[in-house]
């Protein structure tokens, strides 16, 4: 079951997500749904090189910017990140807005956004579950090194939008 934890990511949450260390992160895919016209849920999977946590209360995404994703952003504003892994599940709740077009992110045709977390919600093993998260969702870069550079590139370029 969820608990509340509050409006604002708690310290390991935005360590997670304050961009530090994302070369050394294994290559952890974060689940982001946002709501469509029709008010259903859209998921799409973003890596930790495109959320970025500013404070423990603002947070920086880069998604395609011609995608449904963007879209739903625009026309909605609401967002849920799922971050998932072997402690545990956390749910980021937030409203979000576009930003003015960064260079450096349009260039790869990404557009950026600020949300403001709104609520997190926690699910972690509870003392004596028979069953736990092993890992979250992960993948695999055809070319790990690009792939790291390509992360700082676009976590420095959210940081200046």
């Amino acid at each position: 079951m969820s608990r509340r934890v509050g409006g604002r990511l708690d310290d390991t949450l935005f360590e997670r997500l304050s961009g530090r260390g994302v070369t050394e992160r294994p290559q952890e895919a974060i689940l982001v749904a946002t709501t469509d016209e029709r008010g259903r849920a859209h998921p799409a999977l973003l890596a930790y090189g495109e959320v970025l946590a500013l404070t423990p209360t603002i947070l920086r995404l880069a998604v395609s910017g011609g995608g449904t994703t963007a879209r739903n952003l625009r026309d909605r504003g609401a967002l849920t990140l799922c971050l998932v892994g072997p402690d545990g599940a956390a749910y980021v709740k937030a409203a979000a807005r576009a930003l003015a077009p960064e260079p450096s992110l349009s260039a790869g045709g990404l557009a950026a956004f600020e949300a403001r977390v709104e609520d997190v919600l926690a699910d972690s093993p509870a003392r004596g579950e028979e069953a736990r998260l092993t890992s979250g969702i992960t993948y695999a870069a055809a070319d790990p090194a690009r792939h790291s550079r390509d992360a700082i590139a676009r976590l420095e370029a959210l940081r200046r939008a």
